[in-house]
């Protein structure tokens, strides 16, 4: 009886033990495919007046994504991104965002580049949190978004008081400004008429114009009227091209001033540099960091070239920072709500305090060890310091940049006060 009592308490043992260990099998099973993959979305321009840009951002995006999948990726997890078209267009923005909310189920998007109040009320609702690259207006800052919006460039405010500034330096003492027919336009627009005018110019006339037109002639005409110094032109690339041809061709303007949606050496191709020579223009201006050095070189070894357009790296951060808050929030509270555990631990990932990150795969390695241990960082991006205040907004440096023998060149990086 005593042997067959120890025989059956061994086997109840070694049956205990079995199913302990294939208990332990389905959870590292079940913890491997816990890990397994995440997808974010980006909302950019393909096509359009700013497939340029999109393109280009693109790029600009999968390096970022690349980059953290080689450090280790949030919560161990390989990010993936879903790339949807807005094609420049306000009802292809929205009908994109709903798919990347309703059916693609993403917590985060980077984008839009333009329109984020086309965006915010189907993804802030829904707990998605997006982060524009480029979208400059000053309105962004008070869209009703439980603080779903954010954007890792400077606002118009500030752009609009360098284009104008700048414009008295370099020696217009009048203007003209033609703007696109949106958002985006006429708040630069303003913005940059008013800096003009403080600086001591005089601004002739402000026309606004919806691309696509087949000829702008007539209101370049009338902005010509006084016969101004330069004609500041607001707008995008394609339209852009054929605006500055028009007004070359007629003999209206031949000085002109851009901001940072004509900043693409595609207008340089396509007008001929010859007849852009000598012209300046604003942008998203890179902060003279470790960071960007280190963004510009991975980018150059990628691609095989500097990036063609303006907000690439603008983009890079936004997705950085929204894997690096992933891995802050830790994984019960982004299974729990993967877009609200994102906002919560976005400023806590790229506000001081906290230990300084720069953009490498080395770093990001750091950072996301030192963010399971508990602690906090600094992420000191790419575009510059992406500090969020209260409504999502940061502020970046503002380029100079001036067309030389056929080529976009930097003059200097300012942060007005």
């Amino acid at each position: 009886m005593k042997r067959k009592s120890l025989l059956v308490v061994a086997v109840i043992l070694l049956a205990a033990a079995l199913v302990g260990a294939s208990s332990q099998k389905e959870e590292a099973a079940e913890g491997a495919a816990a890990k397994g993959d995440v997808t974010i979305g980006a909302l950019l321009p393909l096509s359009g007046d700013l497939a340029v840009y999109g393109q280009t951002v693109q790029k600009g995006v999968q390096l970022a994504v690349k980059e953290l999948n080689a450090a280790g990726g949030p919560l161990g997890m390989q990010l993936k991104v879903t790339f949807r078209d807005s094609q420049t267009d306000p009802t292809a923005l929205r009908d994109s965002a709903e798919k990347l909310v309703n059916v693609d189920k993403v917590p985060a998007i980077v984008g839009p580049m333009i329109r984020s109040d086309v965006a915010t009320p189907v993804t802030a609702p829904n707990h998605v949190v997006i982060i524009s690259p480029s979208n400059t207006p000053t309105w962004v800052t008070t869209l009703d978004d439980d603080d779903y919006t954010f954007r890792t460039t400077a606002s118009d405010a500030i752009q609009g008081k360098v284009l104008g500034e700048m414009a008295w330096e370099v020696g217009y003492q009048t203007a003209s400004i033609l703007y696109i027919n949106d958002p985006y336009g006429g708040g630069l627009a303003e913005s940059t008429k008013e800096a003009f005018e403080q600086a001591g110019g005089r601004v002739f006339g402000m026309a606004a114009y919806d691309p696509g037109s087949v000829a702008y002639k007539m209101q370049l005409t009338e902005l010509a009227k006084g016969d101004p110094d330069v004609l500041i032109l607001i707008g995008y690339p394609e339209s852009g091209i054929v605006i500055i041809r028009q007004a070359l061709s007629d003999g209206l303007f031949d000085q002109f001033l851009f901001p940072d949606g004509m900043q693409s050496e595609q207008i340089i191709e396509d007008v001929g540099g010859d007849y852009l020579e000598g012209m300046y223009g604003t942008g998203p201006g890179a902060a003279d960091n470790q960071s960007y050095k280190n963004y510009l070189a991975a980018y150059e070894e990628e691609y095989g070239e500097k990036p063609a357009t303006a907000y690439t790296e603008n983009a890079y951060d936004g997705v950085v920072v929204i894997a690096l808050a992933m891995q802050a929030a830790g994984a019960e509270a982004f299974a729990a709500d993967p877009g609200k555990a994102i906002r919560d631990n976005l400023r806590r990932v790229a506000n001081p305090p906290g230990e300084k990150i720069t953009a490498s795969v080395e770093d990001f390695r750091k950072a996301l060890k030192l963010l399971s241990e508990g602690k906090d960082i600094d992420y000191e991006g790419a575009a510059g310091s992406i500090d969020f205040d209260q409504y999502g907004d940061t502020v970046t440096p503002i380029l100079i940049w001036k067309i030389e023998n056929g080529n976009i060149v930097p003059v200097r990086s300012v942060i007005p006060e």
